[in-house]
């Protein structure tokens, strides 16, 4: 599993916004982020403190088409709008509710990833090797290697490693449902919202993955789950330790395609070979619980036996 990494960095528009009271509002320029304190409410208009001496208005056409939370709001709450016009005929800082709605998402995203926060996500459809959610307000993405096994063993049993037509017909089923997700990677500029499930769940946790390895000694016979097939081989999950049974590992016979003998989503008995240390994996067998056809071929074929060969 790849480390979470963020792409966000200090000039994204996430980096506009004002916490410090004491900054000068002279600075402000339309489009900025700040934060304001209600001071007063009207039905057309609210005024927010900005700090330094400052306020700012929310006019009543932005309430009306601001997020419902908004046609709650009291004094003392503390919300995020976003400078629409630096200065109106009243000495007034114009602000948006409405437009900063992104904005607070974006920073609400940001605020889960540096707290490792785990969040919920529904799940919407299939997209191009994962899963579009909707999380925090926004669209975000979870790859099919971070969603948790158990939808393979159970909600997409007979998801198929074929066409983008037939993978998004598999995962139909997934539609609706609510997950638990982290987030691995986000970037506000790029529209770019990453999730993992399987970070959010204790049982693929790093502590659990190391200990799960210790404890799995070669020779071992498991049972796990596919979830990936690549022309060199095959990715087994074994509950949140993932393997990898290489190409000449499948059968004793040449094999050629590894998706002629596996499917996505589909249970498998594999033998555990041992651990390679550098990607930290399992390497394991699938041709080894089957006995060798060429410690017997002495047997089935003795010297000076005539067989018959095809043509």
């Amino acid at each position: 599993m790849s480390k979470s990494s963020k792409v966000h960095k200090p000039g994204s528009a996430m980096a506009k916004l004002i916490t410090d009271k004491d900054l000068q509002m002279k600075d402000l320029r339309p489009g900025d982020l700040v934060e304001g304190t209600v001071v007063s409410v009207s039905h057309n208009e609210v005024l927010l403190d900005l700090g330094a001496k400052s306020e700012g208005i929310v006019t009543g056409s932005d309430l009306a088409d601001a997020d419902e939370s908004f046609k709650h709001l009291k004094l003392g709450d503390t919300v995020l709008a976003k400078v629409v016009q630096v200065e109106n005929m009243q000495g007034y800082i114009v602000l948006s509710l409405k437009k900063a709605e992104k904005d607070k998402k974006w920073k609400g995203a940001e605020e889960a990833f540096e707290n490792g926060s785990v969040l919920e996500a529904t799940i919407l459809e299939y997209n191009k090797g994962g899963l579009l959610c909707d999380c925090l307000g926004l669209r975000g993405f979870i790859p099919l290697s971070h969603l948790d096994r158990s939808h393979f063993a159970n909600d997409i049993a007979k998801f198929a490693a074929g066409s983008e037509a037939e993978l998004k017909e598999s995962l139909k089923t997934l539609a609706g449902k609510v997950i638990r997700v982290k987030v691995i990677e986000l970037d506000p500029v790029k529209n770019r919202f990453v999730l993992s499930e399987k970070d959010a769940l204790s049982t693929y946790s790093d502590e659990s993955r190391e200990k799960r390895l210790r404890e799995i000694e070669p020779g071992t016979i498991l049972e796990g789950i596919v979830t990936g097939i690549m022309p060199f081989g095959v990715f087994v999950d074994l509950d949140g330790v993932e393997g990898l049974v290489h190409i000449s590992e499948i059968a004793w016979e040449k094999v050629n395609n590894p998706s002629s003998y596996f499917s996505v989503g589909k249970t498998v008995q594999v033998m555990v070979l041992g651990v390679d240390e550098q990607s930290k994996k399992l390497a394991l067998s699938v041709k080894r619980l089957t006995p060798n056809p060429w410690e017997t071929v002495e047997e089935k074929y003795p010297v000076g036996t005539k067989v018959k060969g095809g043509g």
